[in-house]
């Protein structure tokens, strides 16, 4: 409050100006993209600057009293949505000091639905604000390409087909290659030290260095906080294989700087003056030495990302993309931290053969978010407790299926059945020995003895 009475008061005149026109869906573009970055106050005080300016006289002004009965909005309101939408590139102001004070805003044309997907700082921060999956369909909404048959061809004749600004009598000379003068490029990053840097890794650095990339190098740091030291990584990292600057790469390596700073929580707007951040005690400890080996582990877990823990991981030094944007995609949706990812990322590799599954993964980070797991010795202690159980669990199952295949080995028959079978065995042995000499011959005497009698009785 104190700055503001410093620099506006209610009886302040304002002017406003409007350029030039605003694309026709300024307002859509105003409430559906802008807003979420700058609040519904800054919306409803430009649209009423945008208003008031089509019909206020050229010599006539207003004071701040009034538009605050029209907004129906406190000073201090108005000059925090004010600043905003200078932030944001939507308002210009100046002031004029005279026997009263005139502040003269100066209203900047919004972005199309085009321009504003196609800013990267713009786009990047709506997408962290209102999550992935509502940002996607809001540009597929708002960015609808024409469809055209698969069998249509282009029959468009391009201006070298129809024009040509050389007389035809005259040959045609070689198109002279024009390279980029290093000293027409405006930038605050160290280009010298940039360039320095990339011809020792033996890349054409006027390539990479444009003036395009090296403003959407601006906005990334700017976004992610990424240092110099920091920016060399993410630019060797972004560089592809044919020697060219991969945008989408370079993001990807300064949301990897940001997550391991900062946590899970992707960033977003904040006022200075509201938002204090808060260390956490594993990020307050860090410049300790570590003494057992836990606190080694924890450290180191509090210290990379997780495409550098693949990257380790890796013979090649290099991670999967595939699997770096999957690890990456799972820990903004269930709002893991950093290190918390790491364990999780090293525990489901060693449990699962150094593969990576997405349902396996997704699982366990449900569950760990559910738990409030936030620092990396608490994921820690879980994956140990959750081990344990799955090792005291294997184990019972192992000895149950031991103690199954005995008493199947064991008791194939009935006891009843093994009795009478083996009683069975007894009774047929006799039979089985040899025929006694003794035996025979009595039987032989006692058959010739029958044979004699009964010829005596016959005759």
């Amino acid at each position: 409050m104190n700055e503001r009475i410093r620099h506006l008061l209610p009886n302040d005149r304002l002017k406003i100006f409007q350029k030039e026109p605003f694309y026709e869906d300024a307002e859509t573009v105003l409430t559906l993209l802008y807003q979420p970055l700058i609040s519904i106050k800054g919306i409803a005080v430009y649209q009423a600057l945008w208003k008031e300016s089509a019909y206020q006289q050229p010599q006539t002004s207003i004071s701040h009293h009034q538009m605050m009965n029209t907004l129906n909005m406190t000073l201090d309101d108005f000059y925090e949505a004010r600043k905003k939408l200078e932030a944001i590139g939507l308002l210009q102001s100046y002031k004029e000091e005279g026997t009263y004070r005139t502040l003269y805003y100066i209203l900047q044309k919004p972005y199309s639905a085009q321009g504003f997907f196609g800013d990267p700082m713009l786009s990047a921060l709506l997408e962290h604000h209102i999550g992935r999956d509502a940002y996607q369909r809001l540009k597929k909404r708002l960015l609808s390409d024409v469809i055209l048959p698969s069998n249509a061809q282009s029959v468009t004749h391009s201006f070298d087909d129809v024009f040509t600004t050389i007389n035809p009598d005259q040959m045609p000379q070689e198109p002279v290659v024009e390279e980029t003068d290093p000293s027409a490029i405006e930038t605050k990053l160290p280009l010298e030290w940039l360039h320095k840097m990339l011809t020792q890794q033996q890349i054409k650095a006027q390539s990479i260095l444009t003036q395009s990339n090296l403003d959407f190098m601006e906005k990334m740091i700017k976004i992610y906080d990424v240092d110099f030291l920091e920016l060399e990584k993410a630019v060797i990292w972004a560089v592809n294989e044919k020697q060219q600057f991969d945008r989408k790469e370079f993001q990807d390596m300064c949301k990897d700087i940001f997550y391991k700073k900062h946590g899970s929580v992707p960033p977003r707007l904040y006022s200075k003056g509201q938002v204090q951040s808060e260390k956490q005690p594993e990020q307050k400890a860090q410049n300790e030495e570590p003494k057992t080996k836990e606190e080694q582990l924890i450290q180191r877990f509090n210290s990379i990302s997780h495409r550098e823990l693949l990257e380790d991981l890796s013979a090649s030094g290099r991670a999967s993309m595939k699997e770096v944007d999957m690890l990456t995609t799972i820990m903004e949706e269930h709002g893991l931290s950093q290190p918390v990812m790491n364990v999780l990322v090293d525990y489901v590799l060693k449990r699962n053969q150094n593969k990576l599954s997405k349902n396996y993964i997704e699982t366990i980070a449900a569950h760990w978010s559910r738990e409030g797991i936030s620092q990396a010795k608490e994921a820690m202690q879980i994956a140990k407790r959750e081990h344990h159980m799955y090792e005291t669990w294997k184990q019972k199952k192992n000895q149950n299926q031991n103690q199954k295949r005995q008493q199947r080995s064991k008791e194939v028959l009935p006891k009843w059945f093994q009795d009478e079978r083996k009683q069975k065995k007894q009774t047929s042995e006799p039979t089985k020995k040899p025929v006694n000499q003794h035996d025979t011959k009595k039987k032989r005497e006692e058959l010739e003895a029958f044979i004699k009698n009964y010829s005596k009785t016959k005759h």
